[in-house]
């Protein structure tokens, strides 16, 4: 009856709801911080969390780092840059956080390279230093006539040497500054969001990183938690049932993560949870980068074939790094409207012009194969914990590559037609809202915990129970539990009570066992199709297969007692269902009105 599992929280409904801050409350900031974007969300003067937009008004911040001479672009305007200036701009830089230089993949260093010499990873950047200050009128005027006017000095060529966590602290002090002139005042309260498969290590490291940049840092939280405090506690949706297992898929701009998780009255249990570093956004890029270099070569008839390969020439390399940045726009447009998306580069290639557009159909014929891939790999992590698709309650989606409605529509196909995909809030923001969400929380507890302690308390392993536990009622028909009261992965101890209208005075008697989770499969015979009668000699057809019914059922296993009742009216007989941590199982039922009357056992 009892399993073990690791718990991401360990407070109850009541406990998770933060109370909302006053006009005095201290500033509250949550950070996205992703490979290739970040975004930023903090508790406005209503308690309500919201995502803000930064000095450039984008909402999306490119983590990228640009060094142009004298000047230090950081953000979206760095992102130009990798046209011309690549080998001095730095992007993808959080996922080496946490790694010695041997342990990178080199392969996928897209910008300035990494410097072989250093233990810690760590980039080598062309730049110019400002020449020392000249002398001014006044000292000049002092100094003896006819002495030459020295000639104006040149800023002085340089290198400088920056390790990943000095490059992410420089980034993160963006993050910070951008939010500080949005609040008027400093943050004094911070979460920061790591992917779910960061080491220990890595999440050390930018924790340092994001107290070197000024940032108070209550919690590096995981993407998948933050996901969830996201929707579950910015009231995106209807109200959470006690038990029920979610999904959590996560599809960013270089990778797919997918999290199956027990979600039990505010406390989270992982069941199972991959990722493929092959499977994101660029995936996307990548099918229009080809789509739209066709385009350009069939009316210019100048060869262009992209995404080029290593060998490929400077040219080209330009090339692609001009579309890339266009195509980012052209799926902001596909994603949020129905209507054709365009695509204009000047001067893409040999002083040619680039102006074509796209449609939303033409785009989800050409993702077709990217959205099966993202299925398919929804398909084994929900596997790989023991469960069907139909046995997933909700689907929430994370990242903003999950915004295609073409890809959102293709995971409804999978899942039972009553499981929702859950898009209330925008997904490239939910996980700065659950961040600001949890910083809030941990920034207002009273009766003098400290967040150290419910942290620690998060992390630690405890009891589920391993088995749902329902009712019978004697004369069933076949072996189904009637209801589920206790379901499997709840954290122990646990209480339900439950009310079962009752239609008359008579007695009731409820049978309780422990069950397991089972898929029943009904096969459909399908309709036959009338053949031509050219085709009623084709050997070669093949028949279709008769369409399977899933039905999600819970059979009972093991019999664990019984409780009597004696009803006097109609009205509703109550029933309590108490299992203590060390899995003993006390059950209680009685008439509403009539506790002092019981009828229980225990085992």
């Amino acid at each position: 009856m009892v399993s073990t599992a690791c718990m991401w929280t360990n407070q109850t409904d009541n406990d998770l709801l933060p109370s909302r801050p006053n006009l005095s409350a201290p500033a509250i900031l949550g950070i996205n911080f992703g490979q290739s974007y970040a975004s930023i969300a903090v508790i406005d003067k209503e308690g309500h969390p919201t995502c803000i937009a930064n000095e450039e008004g984008e909402r999306q911040i490119a983590c990228a780092i640009s060094y142009a001479g004298e000047q230090v672009y950081i953000g979206n305007g760095a992102i130009p840059h990798l046209v011309k200036n690549g080998k001095n701009t730095i992007m993808g830089f959080r996922n080496l956080l946490g790694h010695t230089y041997d342990e990178v993949d080199h392969t996928a260093i897209l910008t300035a390279p990494l410097l072989s010499t250093s233990t810690t990873p760590a980039y080598t950047v062309d730049i110019l230093i400002p020449p020392p200050k000249q002398a001014t009128p006044a000292s000049r005027s002092a100094a003896a006539s006819g002495t030459a006017t020295p000639a104006p000095q040149e800023p002085i060529p340089s290198t400088k040497t920056l390790t990943v966590p000095e490059v992410t602290s420089l980034f993160l002090s963006t993050l910070l500054q951008s939010a500080t002139d949005f609040l008027g005042v400093k943050p004094k309260a911070c979460v920061v969001s790591a992917p779910t498969w960061f080491t220990p290590a890595q999440t050390d490291a930018l924790r340092k990183s994001a107290e070197d940049a000024g940032i108070s840092v209550l919690q590096v939280l995981d993407e998948a938690a933050a996901v969830l405090v996201g929707y579950r506690e910015g009231n995106a949706g209807e109200e959470e049932n006690r038990d029920k297992r979610v999904v959590v898929l996560d599809m960013g701009e270089t990778s797919l993560g997918v999290s199956v998780i027990q979600a039990s009255e505010g406390e989270y249990t992982v069941l199972a949870k991959g990722r493929d570093d092959k499977l994101g956004g660029r995936e996307f890029d990548n099918l229009l980068l080809k789509h739209f270099a066709k385009e350009f070569t069939k009316k210019t008839k100048v060869a262009l074939d992209l995404p080029c390969g290593e060998s490929a020439s400077v040219i080209d390399k330009r090339a692609e790094a001009k579309l890339r940045i266009a195509v980012e726009h052209t799926k902001r447009s596909l994603s949020a409207s129905s209507g054709a998306a365009t695509c204009a580069v000047e001067s893409l290639k040999e002083g040619m012009d680039l102006s074509s557009a796209i449609n939303r159909l033409r785009f989800d014929g050409l993702a077709s194969s990217v959205y099966r891939q993202v299925g398919a790999k929804l398909t084994s992590v929900v596997q790989s914990a023991g469960l069907d698709l139909v046995q997933i309650d909700e689907i929430l989606l994370a990242g903003a590559s999950t915004l295609f409605p073409g890809l959102q529509q293709h995971l409804s196909l999978l899942v039972a037609p009553t499981t929702p995909v859950t898009a209330a809030i925008d997904p490239s923001q939910v996980i700065a809202v659950g961040c600001a969400l949890q910083a809030l929380h941990l920034s207002t507890l009273q009766d003098g915990l400290k967040a150290e302690d419910v942290l620690a308390t998060a992390k630690t392993t405890v009891d589920t129970t391993s088995a749902p536990i329902g009712i019978v009622i004697p004369g069933q028909e076949g072996d189904n539990l009637a209801a589920v009261v206790v379901d499997s992965g709840a954290p122990l101890p646990v209480r339900r009570r439950v009310a079962i209208p009752v239609s008359s005075a008579s007695k009731v008697v409820l049978e309780l066992w422990e069950g397991k989770h089972e898929v029943k499969v009904e096969k459909v015979e399908r309709a036959p199709i009338e053949k031509d009668e050219e085709d009623e000699d084709d050997e070669d057809d093949e028949e279709e297969e008769d369409e399977e019914i899933k039905t999600p059922i819970t059979v009972k296993t093991k019999a664990l007692g019984a409780v009597e009742v004696s009803v006097s009216k109609e009205g509703n007989l109550l029933l309590e269902v108490i299992v203590q941590r060390g899995g003993g199982l006390q059950v209680r039922a009685w008439e509403e009105g009539k506790e002092e009357s019981a009828d229980k056992f225990e085992v």
